[in-house]
């Protein structure tokens, strides 16, 4: 049985992901189904996710189990949220975001400082301090670091207007941020792209014989679709054409 349900489990993760795979060449039924499936599966598990490892310890058990009648206040105002939806009482959902906003920027406003802005400074001048014992590659490493970290801060100084050497600074500084954004965007595509060879390996996998040719069967069958469609729509393309000229 369990053989059984791998096989089947092979074919449904062949099929969306040729499904998904298939929007690069048009538009189709195909992936409408695999994107409906995938969305509704994640907004299934999220929901999951928020019914047992929130709604119920942090609402319900408290509650029901320990009487802490306070939890009320936070479950009235994350149901208000819900109002949103209703057009006539959308108004409500006003004070749940509000309150979402406001202790949320206050929560992440301290942590952001701490862990970006104090930690960059620490970062940068802290490796300077230790120039005696470092090596010359390292010493060049630190005192670019400073230099690029003090050419971008010039970038976005607009109190004094960008001009002379301040200008050429903060010019130097937008290399430096031109550097940052394509490691980061590389780092991604990479990542994106890990995804992919998973994708490819799974396909690769699955077009064993042990799991009946999955991958070339439900290709070959998409293929097929894609043939009688085309020639379909050019028929009744030919057909239209002669009634409009009829």
């Amino acid at each position: 049985m369990s053989e059984t349900w791998m096989i089947a489990g092979a074919w449904i993760a062949a099929g969306l992901t040729i499904f998904l795979f298939s929007f690069l060449y048009k538009d189709n039924p195909f992936f409408k189904i695999a994107e409906h499936l995938y969305l509704g599966a994640g907004m299934g598990w999220w929901f999951q996710v928020y019914v047992y490892n929130i709604l119920g310890p942090k609402v319900w058990t408290p509650l029901v189990v320990n009487h802490d009648w306070m939890v009320l206040i936070p479950a009235v105002l994350g149901i208000s949220l819900v109002t949103q939806f209703i057009p006539k009482i959308s108004w409500i959902s006003r004070y749940g975001f509000t309150f979402l906003m406001g202790y949320g920027s206050g929560l992440a406003i301290p942590a952001s400082l701490s862990t970006d802005f104090i930690n960059q400074i620490g970062g940068t001048i802290k490796p300077l301090s230790m120039m005696a014992s470092m090596t010359p590659f390292a010493i060049f490493n630190s005192l670019l670091i400073a230099f690029g970290v003090v050419c971008v801060l010039f970038y976005f100084f607009f109190s004094v207007e960008h001009k002379g050497h301040v200008k050429t600074v903060s010019n130097i500084g937008i290399y430096f941020l031109m550097i940052y954004f394509g490691a980061a965007f590389g780092n991604t595509v990479m990542a994106r792209f890990s995804l992919l060879y998973g994708r490819f390996d799974d396909l690769y996998t699955f077009s064993d014989k042990h799991y009946f040719y999955a991958s070339q069967l439900i290709m070959l069958a998409m293929v097929v679709y894609f043939l009688i469609h085309n020639f379909m729509g050019k028929d009744k393309k030919e057909i239209a054409e002669d009634e409009a000229a009829g």
